[in-house]
């Protein structure tokens, strides 16, 4: 869906009425991305939450797989069919962030202290000083690992900050008998931290620069996991959804890169102990990137005050504790963080992730982010399983974007 349909439709249903919310029953239409059972027992939750504390607002929720969220939310948005709640996370502002309402006006109504949230994140979900969504999430990127394969190989587990050689010595250590290491694709997220841990960066002027050297360096250095090493696995001609996740959970891969926000997948689908690092330091230095999500009043929303009162309960510190404990996502209400590594029952959790967010990169995007995302996923295939040389598949890709 081309941007310019996006404008197109903020522009036409710019003009939102604010007006106090009425008492009379509504139903409203809350879309999220959800990959698992379990995401989606969680959301239902927090809906069943709204119509506890207001019986006059009824949620519905509707999932899609996180791969085809956006490319939905633009479907939507073109013929008018958005529903009245969404989720945007923070990469994509850019890019969606005009389908949404300010939301500061209902602040001081509805007595909401934006302030008890992680600012970092609040400010992600900012444009042009307008606040789009409240989150409900962040967190840097980490390394999941199978704590039961190290045990058996007789390896030491990750420690934060451990080096990029011990990455690679227990990547070769942990690939035998039919099982790999280490696992990845085309995400940018799975391979930015490399790029960054090296020095690069992947915008100047704030465009995609990613055929500049040090990019370039970090993807192929990645993807040669595979393609030369073979310390990971070959990617499927189609690029599935969530490959490198299913590796993981099913055993076939002993290490990953995720966010907080998967332990619950993770956890739910695994039959072996989890553990969580941080991404492997080159010349002492790891850098990751960052994420978080929040939700947010569509502009297409016939009623924006009880969406707003919705989101209050959905982001509120009840919920928050309530995605904690079920380990949905490291919570961005700075009080319930404290639930999540409780529960987590990750070793070392707490020292990773703090470490992690001393350097932690806040992952700058551009507008069409969501697309070049999709991009490097499908060319990236073939530098993956060394059909094509790495410079080539990103100079493909920044041709395409350019």
């Amino acid at each position: 869906m081309k941007h310019s349909l996006l404008l197109a439709l903020a522009a036409s249903v710019a003009s939102v009425s604010l007006a106090v919310a009425q008492d009379s029953p509504v139903t409203l239409r809350w879309a999220m991305s959800a990959d698992s059972q379990a995401e989606i027992a969680v959301w239902n939750h927090l809906a069943d939450m709204v119509h506890e504390k207001y019986p006059a607002i009824t949620v519905k929720f509707e999932s899609t797989a996180f791969r085809d969220y956006y490319n939905k939310l633009a479907t939507q948005a073109a013929a008018n069919d958005l529903a009245c709640i969404a989720g945007l996370q923070a990469q994509r502002a850019p890019d969606y962030g005009q389908l949404f309402v300010d939301l500061t006006p209902f602040f001081e109504d509805a007595g909401f202290d934006i302030s008890a949230y992680e600012p970092s994140i609040v400010d992600g979900l900012k444009q042009d000083g307008k606040q789009l969504a409240v989150p409900y999430d962040l967190g840097p990127y980490v390394l999941y690992y199978n704590k039961t394969r190290f045990a058996e190989a007789g390896i030491p587990e990750p420690k934060p900050g451990w080096s990029v050689d011990e990455f690679v010595a227990a990547a070769k250590a942990l690939t035998k008998d039919g099982k790999y290491g280490f696992v990845a694709d085309g995400t940018p997220d799975m391979w930015l931290p490399f790029v960054l841990s090296i020095g690069g960066d992947y915008i100047a002027d704030n465009r995609p620069d990613l055929t500049n050297d040090k990019v370039v360096e970090g993807f192929s250095w990645v993807t040669a996991l595979a393609s030369k090493d073979h310390v990971a696995p070959p990617l499927p001609a189609t690029g599935a959804s969530n490959y490198p996740a299913d590796q993981f959970r099913s055993g076939n891969a002993a290490m990953y890169i995720d966010g907080p926000w998967q332990l619950i997948n993770a956890k739910a689908n695994v039959q072996f102990d989890i553990g969580i690092g941080t991404t492997p330091a080159f010349g002492g230095t790891s850098i990751t990137t960052m994420s978080g999500t929040g939700f947010g009043v569509t502009r297409s929303c016939e009623h924006p005050a009880e969406a707003f009162k919705a989101i209050s309960v959905i982001i509120g510190p009840e919920a928050q504790q309530y995605i904690a404990e079920s380990g949905r996502g490291f919570p961005a209400y700075k009080e319930a963080q404290a639930y999540w590594y409780k529960v987590a029952g990750v070793e070392g959790a707490r020292e990773t992730i703090d470490t992690a967010l001393k350097t932690v990169n806040v992952y700058r995007t551009t507008p069409r982010w969501n697309r070049i995302a999709q991009l490097l996923q499908q060319y990236a295939v073939e530098a993956f399983n060394g059909t094509k040389a790495p410079a080539d598949v990103l100079k493909e890709v920044q041709a395409q974007i350019n």
